[in-house]
């Protein structure tokens, strides 16, 4: 099951939830998230987007703040609200401060490169790192060379750290979205191997499911069997 785990819809982005869902599926994918934005209102639509067959449309916020502190506030009041908690890193401290946060599914990190502690804490705390295939297109010339280096570094450090990838096109639009294979393939140029890329294009799907069980503490689930037993997972 592949998923694009950063969907941007109107009003941040240019399509609704439905148009996305719906070439989502024709590219081959089996799920999007769509991200609210600090969780700033319901996205219009999404209702009927989830009712499009063939195709699972799961709600996920996306966290931005000014510092630390705020970011740590941001996360507590929406981390039970919603199934798939992103924070996009801004500055290096910020990007510290998500990936030492185990509430945090996936940080998108916006062109620094990964230090030691800092993979250390994504390793422990089993956050994702996105690969954000966009400046890939978008990008021309030495910026674009630049971006490369860039992420085929951290790309190195997190496999050497252990640290999880998530592969995104970042569409704002259904006119960003891209195929898997195409994803894939771009993945490759980073020095990401076709098995690494399924992994990524897997792991959302997985941690949405993880998210929507019950636990009690860590590896401990509640289950729901006429009464609450708890199962050592």
């Amino acid at each position: 099951m592949y998923y694009e785990p950063r969907v941007h819809v109107m009003p941040q982005g240019s399509s609704s939830p439905s148009r996305m869902a719906i070439v989502a599926r024709r590219l081959g994918f089996s799920g999007i998230i769509v991200m609210s934005i600090n969780g700033s209102g319901d996205i219009q639509g999404l209702d009927a987007a989830c009712r499009i067959g063939g195709i699972s449309v799961a709600r996920g916020v996306e966290v931005t703040s000014k510092d630390p502190r705020s970011l740590k506030g941001r996360i507590s009041s929406l981390r039970d609200r919603y199934p798939f908690l992103a924070v996009h890193a801004t500055s290096e401290p910020m990007l510290r401060e998500a990936l030492d946060d185990p509430r945090v599914d996936l940080v998108v990190n916006s062109g620094f490169r990964l230090t030691v502690p800092e993979a250390r804490s994504a390793r422990r705390n089993q956050v994702a790192l996105a690969i954000d295939l966009q400046p890939m297109i978008r990008l021309r010339g030495v910026s674009r060379s630049r971006w490369l280096d860039l992420q085929r570094y951290n790309v190195r450090v997190a496999r050497k750290f252990g640290i999880p990838l998530m592969i995104t096109a970042s569409p704002r639009s259904h006119l960003d979205l891209r195929a898997p294979r195409d994803m894939i393939a771009m993945a490759h140029i980073l020095g990401i191997s076709r098995e690494e890329a399924l992994d990524a294009l897997r792991l959302p799907g997985r941690i949405l499911e993880m998210n929507q069980r019950r636990w009690a503490s860590p590896g401990v689930e509640v289950l729901e069997t006429g009464q609450n037993e708890e199962r050592g997972i």
